[in-house]
């Protein structure tokens, strides 16, 4: 999953997997089938691994908006940790590099934009009733649109800086934007 985050699809090839799973190339035919279908089994790792505890953060009991800051410093903080520039979210890269071009990884990126989509609106929407913003139902949607986009954007940028803080600065812009929706 690594080499595929950190390099893409088409600039991993069977023998780096092989060097990197120290599986020999029969066994990850045997196993997978074949590159494209090891690709789509480590994406789906990915959202289990990465994406599902960043997305339970939206889904809390108490969501709302402290809970999408919390879902953009979980990656913050991983990136924190990994450093700059980081591999960007899986996902985002596959839905720029190979999805357009293979349905399964179109689906697999659709499926997680609609998770993602739904837990930000649940987030806004909790947050929603505990103000008196009174924002309908399509602006609530549009917010989430908006939020999946932004977070897709963000790891998309960690790909390309090298200092931390303009992460941070466009979280805190983000999040003032939202407050600002909510008071």
């Amino acid at each position: 999953m690594m080499l595929f985050w950190k390099n893409g699809y088409h600039a991993t090839s069977i023998d780096d997997l092989v060097k990197a799973t120290a599986v020999a190339r029969g066994g990850i035919y045997a196993d997978f089938g074949g590159k494209a279908e090891m690709f789509e089994a480590c994406l789906d790792l990915y959202r289990q691994e990465v994406a599902a505890p960043a997305i339970a953060i939206l889904n809390s009991e108490h969501a709302g908006l402290d809970a999408i800051e919390g879902y953009f410093y979980h990656f913050i903080d991983m990136h924190r940790r990994h450093g700059l520039p980081g591999p960007g979210c899986f996902i985002a890269n596959s839905m720029t590099e190979i999805a357009p071009h293979e349905d399964a990884i179109r689906t697999a990126v659709n499926a997680h934009s609609k998770d993602l989509h739904a837990a930000f609106l649940g987030a806004l929407s909790h947050a929603g009733s505990r103000s008196n913003a009174n924002l309908s139902q399509a602006t609530l949607n549009e917010l989430a649109l908006f939020l999946v986009t932004s977070s897709q954007g963000l790891w998309s940028y960690a790909r390309s800086v090298t200092d931390i803080s303009l992460l941070e600065s466009y979280v805190r812009s983000l999040m003032g934007l939202l407050h600002s929706r909510f008071s």
